[in-house]
């Protein structure tokens, strides 16, 4: 039997009979797959903790020609305070979804793990905005998936937003969800604004910051209009998960 070592995160966990379950982990190697736990339920199961939701272990795995079994684990970090806040709790819901709507086995996913490891750090032991944290953990996690916002330029007349600083800080730039582009607000002012939302320059400009900073940077800032990151994120996120 070949045995592999992983670190990963568990996004789902689904009954299974009487004793075991079958959980979806986020690994660092082998992308988003799926393990038989068998007898993890037991209340002496030496795995019981590592296939709780939300409990980061690292795994010995085993494979069939189609499935994954755990074979034993050992708990790295179980957030124990973030999976006992209702809150917070709700947020990883949202988030661990969208993962298993993005991601798949065989998939580069280490900075994606990481990533989802950070933001439930941040929620956890940092006092910041639950609004800007799920807003930057959706853009870059986009990002690091190839699909970055085009946030620099206007997709109708290619003028740069950065060259047109009055413009962004008086009237904005509009994103139309249906073509996932950008445009400014010259533009847009005679077409159907029921398509489009309008974006601020602080939006932007926290934007851009969380495609280009390192993963350990991703909530490393202050955002004057929350509401409005937090509306584009929203979208944009909604976009981008139809689209894939």
């Amino acid at each position: 039997m070949n045995l592999m070592k992983v670190k990963g995160i568990v996004i789902k966990e689904t009954p299974y009979k009487d004793n075991d379950k079958i959980i979806t982990i986020l690994t660092d190697k082998l992308g988003k797959i799926s393990c038989m736990a068998k007898g993890c339920k037991r209340t002496k199961s030496p795995i019981l903790a590592n296939c709780q939701y939300l409990v980061y272990s690292e795994f010995i795995l085993s494979k069939s020609n189609t499935f994954y079994y755990v074979n034993s684990a050992s708990v790295i970090k179980t957030f124990y305070n973030f999976r006992t806040n209702f809150d917070n709790l709700q947020i990883g819901f949202e988030l661990t979804k969208m993962l298993q709507t993005v991601t798949d086995e065989n998939q580069d996913t280490e900075d994606i793990l990481r990533l989802l490891l950070n933001t439930i750090y941040v929620l956890e032991n940092i006092d910041k905005d639950a609004k800007l944290v799920v807003a930057a953990f959706k853009i870059k996690l986009f990002s690091l998936l190839g699909f970055s916002p085009q946030a620099y330029k206007c997709n109708m007349c290619g003028q740069a937003f950065k060259e047109n600083r009055e413009q962004l800080t008086t009237e904005g730039i509009y994103y139309d969800y249906v073509s996932n582009f950008f445009c400014c607000s010259e533009c847009v002012k005679n077409l159907d604004k029921r398509r489009y939302i309008k974006v601020t320059e602080a939006t932007i400009i926290a934007i851009k910051y969380v495609m280009i900073c390192e993963i350990s940077k991703t909530f490393s800032f202050t955002v004057k209009d929350i509401d409005n990151f937090y509306l584009f994120s929203q979208v944009y996120a909604d976009t981008m998960t139809n689209g894939i």
